[in-house]
């Protein structure tokens, strides 16, 4: 290790947001836990409650609760003093971060350097124009962009690259708008805002590459230069539709090895240019008629497409970056027993594919704009494994909607010719359904390829898949069509659908023919040498690579694709429950499908099973591995309902307990305890807080220990402790309270997972540990005379964060079931704190003033 480098700064991504998940915070868990193992003092600021890094002393040695500003990084360097600063594992808005950073000069007055991406690189990276000047000299493709600093200046560009253009702005302050225009009058609309959102008052202006090929590679690097790619990714749908919400695969599926092999080179080319150390995300926009492609983004950090190729691989990605931040070179870094000799020198190869299909917030916000185009609406995304195109796209699409019911056309059907054609040329959330509808209405592959800009080659598989559904719903216990379907990726509910049938009586059938699944490991070889990731994924063949142990076992079905309303809160408790459960000596088997998730990663599950979460899927697996224990979210209703009848030793993962309807008339306030069956032991009390003008519902800012008088707190606590008692089991419990002229109890429910985040952050324990405990019996009464008797020197805050202004939307109301993110701050007393909170937005009091 580089004793320059024992210790390191990371800054994390803040709250989770349209443009970035819980891969960051994934990222961060891996690559911090790494580098601790190996001796390296870790340092994370970040201000996200539901990080699961933050406040994890298994993986960072000391957490800095604070926004993410020039002011409190100065503050949190000055106080720690770092040798090292990771400034990449934060995504854009840490690099944009660390630029400023730069300019006060600390760098060099403290002696602090910065690994993975040098000074003059960051430069570039947050300034378009400087990178495509360092592209051009180095002769890689690119397209025509200029900035500008005014309307005038846009339209003279224009004259010489036509209509479209996108517009977007230079160095911006916060997040950035992207946007597409066809006209002069767009044009001023676009520069108006992008100079509005630039800190150096210019917008870049870009030729349209819209309807190319979009193709993304990931590479690695040494500081030495020894280069290799991790994997290529190619989208489904073509430019002018942004990454985020396109379905993409790996391994490429349409391009000539000769384009593959130049775009290849290029990726390694930039990386190699702008001396970047670890990941390199590099995006390429490809015309299919002359096989002519353009460099249009480069990412040197962890982001959606970086976290899919590593679970797509089974290349331990962050493992490997995590050395080579320490300074070793790919030929030295020595990866655990399970991979081969030198196997992070060797580029992975796969004989599968993968599928991500992204996960869209228009189910809770059916009245944003569900138009797709080169800003970002998906709010997550799901993965399907398999050994063909169809069947990975079939897992991906069952994970992302539960319980899919065989691709349910029916609202599609309405649709006339017209509005079709409109639908196919203006893209929409799911298009995928209207594209199988244009199939089914007769279109011709030509004709949706030249609608849609979509490479053929998809429409032959649409095709297939459009084939093998109507051949199911005609064949009704047909077993040789009922092994094709398996084989494809369907599951027995769809099967059910269609056969108009119970599922079960589709999974009893097929076990009286004994068409079982088998599960083949994710190795990043394809099987030429002896590897063991511990990742599976189902498919209908002959041969099973995965071999049950006779261990004490857990098995955790996760939380799925990220979604609005627990938010990541949801995949926080997945990891804590995960972490406790092998701490216990569990063998922990987890079942989920979301690549971006904090749970998916070896280091907290023994096996992983990157599967669709549906009760036929399920079961079998309950079956092969026999667990002594089987951890369901309770969020899962349907799901818990159908296992009912298999006699599984469940578990239930708390959910949000709801709020009963009411009409708040004062302050609220919830009373928050552990209960373990007899016993009640207080937590504090926590103020509701109102975050928007739209009343209260349920709580999306909250304040902790409530500022309240004496007496008022006694009748709470009181009251509070009663209430908890009378609760059929053990767990987290609290009663919340509104005070009108006196204090009232409203109701008494489980303590929501937002909260759960939140408060064991503002407590500094796990609460979650201990709400497992709780269930299982174990709560030691040292943990809980430690943890009661815990008085908070500060107050903390936490605030909910929304998507509106990334949809567009204007005056909706903000309540939990809209929730996207989240921030915190920790201050003394309730106004300073409030202040410390980076989100935009006023806060309401019940006296009717606004912070």
């Amino acid at each position: 290790m580089n004793s320059k480098n024992s210790k390191i700064l990371i800054l994390g991504g803040g709250a989770d947001e349209i443009n970035h998940e819980t891969e960051i915070d994934s990222a961060i868990f891996q690559i911090t836990t790494n580098l601790k193992s190996a001796g390296v003092e870790t340092i994370l600021m970040d201000n996200n409650p539901f990080s699961f890094s933050l406040g994890n002393s298994n993986a960072v040695d000391h957490s800095c609760i604070l926004p993410l500003t020039i002011k409190n990084l100065i503050y949190v360097i000055k106080k720690y003093h770092p040798t090292a600063i990771l400034p990449n594992l934060g995504g854009i808005n840490s690099l944009r971060l660390i630029e400023e950073l730069m300019e006060t000069g600390i760098l060099r007055e403290m002696n602090i350097s910065l690994l993975g991406v040098p000074e003059a690189t960051i430069r570039q990276l947050n300034n378009p124009v400087l990178l495509n000047q360092t592209l051009k000299q180095m002769q890689a493709p690119t397209i025509t962009a200029q900035s500008v600093n005014s309307f005038e200046a846009a339209v003279e560009l224009t004259r010489s690259t036509g209509f479209p253009v996108i517009v977007k702005p230079v160095a911006p302050q916060g997040s950035l708008t992207r946007r597409t225009c066809h006209d002069t009058n767009e044009l001023a609309d676009a520069i108006n805002i992008a100079l509005g959102q630039s800190r150096v008052g210019q917008a870049m202006v870009q030729q349209s590459i819209a309807g190319y090929k979009e193709i993304e590679v990931v590479v690695l690097r040494d500081r030495l230069g020894t280069m290799l790619q991790v994997a290529g990714v190619e989208d489904f749908d073509p430019i002018g539709i942004h990454a985020g919400d396109s379905i993409a695969f790996t391994p490429t599926q349409t391009l000539l090895d000769r384009e593959y092999q130049r775009i290849r080179d290029v990726a390694l080319s930039v990386t190699r240019k702008l001396r970047i150390v670890g990941i390199n995300h590099v995006q390429f926009a490809l015309n299919p008629s002359n096989g002519n492609f353009y460099v249009i983004k480069n990412s040197p950090y962890f982001d959606r497409i970086t976290s899919f190729a590593a679970k797509a691989t089974g290349y331990p990605l962050a493992l490997v970056c995590a050395n080579l931040f320490m300074g070793k070179v790919l030929s030295e870094i020595k990866l655990p027993d399970n991979f081969t000799y030198q196997s992070a020198l060797i580029e992975p190869s796969m004989d599968h594919i993968a599928a991500r299909v992204p996960i869209w917030p228009f189910d809770v916000l059916p009245d944003s704009n569900q138009r797709l185009g080169t800003q970002m609406r998906s709010t997550g995304s799901t993965m399907g494994i398999g050994r063909s195109t169809e069947e990975a796209l079939i897992k991906a699409l069952r994970a992302a909607h539960f319980h899919t019911d065989a691709f349910n056309i029916a609202e599609n059907e309405q649709l006339s010719d017209d509005q079709i054609v409109q639908r196919l040329i203006h893209p929409r959330a799911n298009r995928i359904i209207l594209l199988l509808e244009a199939l089914k209405r007769g279109y011709s592959t030509n004709e949706l390829a030249e609608l849609t800009k979509i490479d053929p080659y998809y429409f032959y598989k649409l095709k297939k898949l459009h084939r093998l559904q109507s051949d199911v719903a005609d064949n009704p216990g047909d077993l040789v069509i009922l092994k094709k379907a398996k084989y494809y990726g369907y599951s027995d509910w769809m099967i059910s659908q269609l056969w108009n049938q119970e599922e079960i009586d589709v999974t009893n059938l097929r076990s009286e023919n004994n068409i079982f699944p088998v599960y083949k490991e994710i190795d990043p070889s394809a099987g030429e040498f002896e590897q063991h990731t511990g990742i599976f994924y189902s498919t209908f063949e002959s041969e099973t690579e995965s071999q049950p142990s006779n261990a004490k076992k857990a098995i955790v079905v996760g939380a799925g694709g990220f979604r609005l309303g627990n938010a990541g809160a949801a995949d926080y408790y997945t990891a804590a429950t995960l972490q406790e459960l092998k701490r216990q000596g569990y063998e922990t088997i987890l079942i989920n499908n979301n690549p971006s998730a904090v749970s998916m990663n070896c280091i907290l599950a023994d096996k992983i099973y990157s599967e669709p979460i549906e009760t036929s899927d399920l079961v079998f697996l309950a079956k092969i591995e026999n667990p002594d224990v089987i951890y369901v979210p309770r969020v899962r209703q349907r799901l818990i309902q159908e296992l009912d009848q298999y006699h599984l030793p469940l578990k239930f993962l708390p959910q949000s307990g709801k709020l009963s309807p009411h009409l708040s008339n004062g302050p609220e306030f919830s009373f928050t305890a552990l209960f373990d069956g007899e016993n009640v032991w207080p937590l504090g009390i926590t103020s509701y807080l109102i975050q928007s003008q739209s009343g209260f519902g349920e709580p999306t800012a909250m304040v902790f220990p409530a500022n309240m008088e004496e007496s008022d707190q006694s009748e709470i606590e009181m009251q509070g402790t009663e209430h908890i008692s009378g609760q059929n089991q053990a767990g987290i419990y609290q009663t919340l309270f509104v005070k009108t002229n006196r204090i009232h109890v409203e109701q008494t429910r489980v303590v929501p997972l937002t909260e759960i985040a939140f408060l064991s952050k503002a407590l500094n324990t796990d609460l979650v540990k201990i709400a497992i405990n709780l269930a299982d019996n174990t709560l030691d009464e040292q943990t809980v005379s430690q943890l009661t008797g815990l008085h908070p020197d500060q107050t903390a805050a936490f605030a909910a964060t929304f998507p509106f202004k990334a949809l567009h939307l204007f005056g909706e109301t903000s309540q939990s079931t809209n929730v996207l993110g989240a921030e915190m701050a920790f201050g003394n007393g309730l106004t300073d704190t409030l202040k410390r909170l980076n989100v935009k937005g006023a806060f309401q009091f019940h006296d009717g003033s606004f912070m």
